[in-house]
């Protein structure tokens, strides 16, 4: 199957629908893939939290735009493009307007709308959505649907960019059983994180590195790939972030045997009264203060077999009672956001006040990602990207919130550059058969397409990766584990590399082997960084280093 489009966009989720919708609004025809529907593709409506935090000042106060960028550069620690940074702060309350306008509702007040201090912050900007980003890309669908040059295009996996004359010119992917070749003056990846690498991740079965593994084998640059967001949630009886405000509650950690895991890990004169209190202000882990404790005493209880049978540690909020709420002191939001934290786990059948729950340590999103300009353009010409997928808007920590408004920013950003860039180009420089033919003679397309075929048991190979990355690419990174995972990453190629042939293809090899690229990047990223910066924990090296204050690039 051929197709030829001005602008291709690969991924549906808030960043991808978002760069589509404004491509078309430039005159250019879109084709939108995914591997799902709209709405139920990446991980901007994946159900995980009971609400989206969305970051935006007040556009009417430039002094609320400066402090949003003063907040991201201070979480991102030199890691953060400063041009990036400003662009995020600068366009994130035009977008609040934009999004409310095609019918995305905003938690309100009485005198406007509610707002709460997040992760990272040092001022309240936070703005609500229940229901995480449904709203988002329901509204999207919406308005793609009113666009007749947007051709959306599912059940599709693009399995590689295609580059001639050091330009991306379009992509090749597996659709309805056959080959799909397309032909594009532009491509904008959005394709999301990497989550699924990890044993324990917060993502959909959709998101697998498959655009930082596309980009960097197409020679496109990465940068800050060592640096996640890494954060604890509920594991048991569902899979839920376990928001940072909740821990102002101090709920109980307790192992298999109903004894506290705290002790045996704490250093001399810290309480996990102070810990909590600390991790109140952020959701994801970060090295930079003593809430790092929390996740690395979850994650050393588990590992040393004092987890439950589902590998969690036991957790008790049942004393978190209303009365208990609203006795507290407030600067985090608990208050407000409790309620709607019950209400959201009743949904899904659990009683955070009656029923037992368990917590684990999770992979959440990568703070890295394909390096982009300001106009979203990557180092490879022809090739943009938005959203989780593109690299520099965030740095070492990235501000709760934060995600979400860099997607509708950039996505718009994005589809806008890749539409000019499109009209740009006088035609595509071959057409029709001779594009497949020189497609098809790429080495990098034939050894994916030899991947694809390959008769092997992937998911018992992604079984294997899951454990190494989740035990040696989280907390408490070190030299020993990032190469015992680095071995396991060359291993797992050698047997998928080297298993034989098949008749039948197989779309899970494909995924498998985006993951082995995205993972050795990331255990390559940190094994480079010999200190502990933000997300980044280095147990070997647990001081921050001025020797390693600029980001790391890397390139095929």
């Amino acid at each position: 199957m051929k197709k030829t489009v001005d602008v291709l966009v690969i991924g549906t989720g808030g960043a991808g629908c978002r760069a589509a919708i404004e491509a078309a609004d430039r005159g250019v025809s879109v084709l939108l893939v995914s591997k799902k529907e709209i709405g139920h593709s990446g991980a901007t409506s994946y159900p995980v939290a009971e609400m989206a935090g969305y970051n935006a000042g007040d556009v009417s106060n430039p002094y609320e735009v400066q402090k949003h960028f003063d907040d991201i550069m201070k979480a991102g620690q030199g890691m953060a493009d400063e041009k990036l940074a400003a662009i995020v702060a600068a366009r994130a309350p035009e977008t609040i307007d934009e999004l409310e306008a095609w019918g995305v509702p905003f938690e309100m007040e009485e005198d406007g709308y509610y707002i709460f201090k997040s992760c990272f912050s040092n001022y309240p900007r936070t703005h609500v959505i229940k229901g995480h980003g449904e709203p988002i890309t329901h509204a999207l669908k919406l308005q793609i649907e009113k666009r007749r040059n947007i051709e959306v295009l599912t059940g599709t996996t693009i399995m590689g960019l295609y580059v001639r004359d050091n330009h991306c010119t379009g992509a090749y992917g597996y659709q309805d059983g056959e080959i799909l070749y397309i032909e594009a003056k532009a491509v904008v990846l959005t394709t999301g994180g990497s989550g699924q690498a990890f044993e324990r991740n917060m993502n959909p079965v959709d998101v697998t590195g498959s655009g930082y593994a596309m980009a960097y084998e197409a020679g496109a640059e990465l940068v800050n790939m060592e640096f996640m967001q890494i954060g604890m949630g509920f594991s048991h009886p569902v899979v839920n972030i376990f928001n940072g405000y909740i821990w102002e509650g101090r709920p109980k950690l307790l192992d298999k045997d109903g004894e506290e895991i705290f002790s045996a890990v704490l250093p001399e004169g810290l309480t996990s009264d102070e810990v909590m209190h600390e991790h109140r202000k952020h959701f994801p882990f970060s090295s930079s203060d003593i809430s790092k404790y929390l996740e690395v005493v979850v994650q050393t209880a588990i590992k040393e077999g004092r987890g439950t049978k589902n590998r969690g540690i036991r957790a008790d909020l049942t004393h978190m009672t209303d009365e208990y709420i609203a006795a507290l002191p407030d600067d985090c939001g608990i208050h407000h956001m409790w309620g709607i934290a019950r209400d959201f786990m009743k949904s899904r059948n659990v009683d955070l006040l009656k029923d037992e729950v368990e917590v684990a340590v999770y992979a959440h999103a990568i703070n890295g990602g394909v390096r982009i300009s300001a106009d979203a353009m990557s180092s490879l010409p022809g090739l943009f990207a938005a959203g989780e997928c593109a690299g520099g808007p965030h740095g070492a920590d990235r501000l709760g919130g934060n995600m979400m408004v860099t997607c509708q920013v950039f996505g718009k950003i994005a589809g806008s550059s890749a539409a000019e860039y499109a009209i740009s180009q006088a035609a595509i420089r071959t057409t029709g058969e001779e594009a497949v033919c020189q497609m098809t003679d790429d080495p990098q397309y034939q050894r994916i397409m030899e991947l694809l075929h390959k008769a092997i048991d992937s998911k018992a190979l992604l079984k294997r990766l899951r454990i190494a990355a989740q035990d040696h690419l989280l907390v408490g990174r070190n030299e020993e584990g990032l190469t015992s995972l680095l071995n396991t990453v060359n291993e797992l190629k050698r047997e998928l590399m080297t298993a034989p042939a098949g008749q039948n293809a197989n779309l899970a090899n494909i995924d498998f082997y985006h993951m082995l690229i995205t993972v050795g990047i990331m255990a390559e990223s940190a094994l480079q960084r010999k200190e502990s910066r933000g997300s980044h924990h280095r147990s070997d090296f647990p001081q921050t280093d001025p020797k390693y204050g600029s980001p790391i690039i890397i390139k095929k």
